[in-house]
């Protein structure tokens, strides 16, 4: 008596609209925490979520970032959590004024007092930032390094490429006797190394490639032996080394150093230097394929 008909009518489903009602106002919740609620099992509940589900009135997933295992929502209450998380995020991507991003790159990039990097860890840090970005030869451990690893020492990056943990590659000459250069971590070159750039090789050119095509490195008089003895017994040393810094600056070649770069800007002009041209120096230190380095890191 006194109790509208809509609650006293009997209905086809009234636990499932009972849990349609909980799910409409709550957001994901698992089984067990709605049996809880209603003192269910948690056996009935899933079945009764199950109908709903084929029903299209709720959705069964992972929702929860912890991972904590199937959850159940409200279809309108998932969607809408869609939108505000997608909002969210657009709100986190959003531009910010030139100043601030002037104040945060030199930061990120570990430039100026006290953000510096320090040992062998912070030069990793530094090239795993820096790989596959082009920087002049000359400009490499005079500019770009010290300015981001305090006390850096050239013999810091030899350790890390004669050990095999970073690489680098040619990337262009440029005028006098530099040229661009990448670094790359080891596990990243198979992924991160571009194609290399165009070259009109020559015969000469190709017997060096070949000399190298066994995947392994070999020292500039071992490669010279090799061409001498099979295609080219005229080539001379001077020759020969400018067969290879023209693979070296085309991203054909590397050195397990960087001490054959710094012998070449060394030796005669560059984009910086007023110093008179010599010959090209052939200094110590293994030459290797880059395609070859790039597949075994891989395996």
């Amino acid at each position: 008596v006194g109790v509208p008909e809509a609650f006293t009518e009997p209905v086809k489903d009234p636990l499932g609209d009972l849990l349609a009602r909980y799910a409409r106002t709550h957001g994901p919740f698992t089984s067990a925490t709605a049996a809880a609620r209603f003192g269910l099992g948690v056996a009935v509940t899933e079945g009764a979520l199950q109908r709903l589900a084929a029903a299209g009135r709720v959705v069964q997933g992972e929702f929860h970032p912890a991972g904590i295992g199937q959850e159940w929502c409200d279809a309108a209450v998932l969607r809408r959590l869609r939108r505000r998380s997608l909002a969210a995020l657009r709100h986190e991507l959003e531009p910010v004024p030139p100043a601030a991003l002037a104040q945060f790159l030199p930061q990120w990039q570990h430039m100026g007092k006290g953000h510096s990097l320090r040992g062998i860890d912070g030069l990793m840090r530094a090239v795993e930032q820096l790989q596959g970005a082009s920087v002049p030869a000359s400009a490499l451990e005079k500019l770009v390094l010290p300015s981001r690893v305090a006390n850096y020492a050239p013999a810091m990056l030899d350790e890390l490429t004669a050990s095999g943990e970073v690489s680098w590659a040619g990337a262009g000459s440029l005028p006098g006797k530099d040229g661009w250069v990448s670094l790359y971590l080891a596990d990243a070159a198979p992924l991160l190394l571009p194609p290399p750039h165009p070259l009109e090789t020559t015969a000469l050119h190709e017997s060096v490639l070949a000399a190298l095509s066994g995947g392994y490195g070999l020292f500039f008089r071992q490669i010279a032996d090799q061409v001498r003895a099979t295609t080219h017994p005229e080539a001379s040393d001077v020759q020969l080394a400018d067969a290879l810094w023209d693979l070296a600056w085309s991203g054909r070649l590397t050195n397990d150093t960087l001490n054959p770069l710094r012998a070449l800007l060394g030796s005669g002009r560059t984009a910086g230097s007023t110093a008179h041209r010599a010959k090209r120096a052939v200094p110590r230190g293994r030459y290797g394929s880059l395609t070859a380095a790039a597949r075994s890191a891989s395996r």
